[in-house]
């Protein structure tokens, strides 16, 4: 048997709903810029003006090394947090399916393993 749509399970029935919750763009108020975002906006052009020819990515950069040391800057004088190291990959058994439909574990090697096994072999020699 099959189901009857109902007006709270149709499309046009969500997106009546969607349209009564949804708050337009323009009545949105905008987020207020970082103390970072106004630094950057102040000394952008200045820098531009006494480096003429140099690339935006190389102004950013720095802008960023002067933003390090300014009085503006709210981690003025402290260090940078660590960045936590990434989990190295664990070796990871795959099933391979042979042609009489057995299944079979084959052995994955990570890249670090691969490339051990290279340095191995060419020590040898």
């Amino acid at each position: 048997m099959a189901k009857t749509a109902t007006a709270t399970t149709t499309k046009a029935a969500t997106r009546s709903a969607n349209e009564k919750t949804k708050v337009p763009k323009e009545d949105k108020p905008k987020r207020a810029p970082s103390a970072y975002n106004l630094y950057v906006s102040q000394h952008m052009k200045p820098w531009l003006a006494d480096n003429p020819g140099m690339k935006n990515t190389d102004a950013m950069k720095a802008i960023g090394v002067m933003w390090k040391d300014a009085p503006e800057n709210p981690n003025q004088g402290k260090e940078t947090k660590a960045r936590k190291p990434k989990a190295p990959k664990e070796k990871v058994a795959k099933e391979k399916k042979t042609a009489k439909g057995r299944k079979e574990k084959e052995n994955v090697q990570s890249s670090s393993d691969v490339e051990e096994e290279l340095e191995e072999g060419s020590s040898e020699q």
